[in-house]
């Protein structure tokens, strides 16, 4: 099925790879041509910022907060939902996700097409430099049924800051990247508390 297959896209960041999330072998292939370490978790892109509740507990967060992120260059962690029909190979052992929602028609509209989640992570191999143009990761192509030429993306290369809000009142940066001042507002704003990250 063409479901398994992984293809690279130009996102409102950098570029990616992506597969069907609910493919066990697309997942899988992701994971191959990066060289990636299991653990790593990857990240769903969805269509549409009302899709979020498929995929991921949204119950708790107020009204109106996705919408602020999303579409926009965030992450949002989210409990997994256990009905959400995501391949048991995305993220295993992992209770939260992050879902996601480009600023990038092109991105979506393969969602769209697909009717499903897209699993996606950056094009490269893994620990390796953000991408910017296709040229960038050369080595991934022979491992993608497509690779769809965006050009050169000018957002640099920081990639999405990751939110996580699987907890209710509270919430934590995971990983600061675009946007990450118009971040901390928005959430206040909404009356969250930035949570202290215990110490490594």
């Amino acid at each position: 099925s063409g479901r398994g297959f992984v293809v690279a896209v130009p996102t409102d960041t950098i570029y990616g790879v992506a597969a069907s999330a609910s493919s066990d072998e697309g997942i899988d292939r992701i994971y191959d041509a990066k060289r990636r370490p299991a653990f790593l978790p990857l990240a769903l892109c969805i269509a549409h910022p009302s899709e979020i509740g498929r995929y991921g507990d949204a119950s708790h967060l107020p009204a109106d907060l996705v919408e602020k992120f999303l579409p926009g260059p965030y992450t949002l962690l989210l409990n997994r939902r256990d009905d959400s029909e995501l391949s048991a190979n995305l993220n295993p052992g992992t209770r939260t996700v992050g879902i996601r929602v480009p600023e990038s028609s092109f991105v979506r509209g393969v969602v769209a097409t697909l009717g499903f989640a897209i699993a996606l992570t950056s094009a490269n191999i893994s620990g390796g430099s953000s991408s910017t143009k296709v040229g960038d990761f050369r080595e991934l192509w022979d491992k993608c049924a497509n690779v769809y030429d965006g050009g050169e993306l000018n957002a640099g290369t920081s990639g999405s800051t990751i939110i996580d809000l699987s907890e209710p009142g509270v919430y934590r940066i995971v990983r600061k990247g675009c946007s990450e001042e118009e971040a901390h507002a928005i959430l206040k704003e909404h009356g969250l508390r930035e949570k202290e990250t215990p110490p490594q």
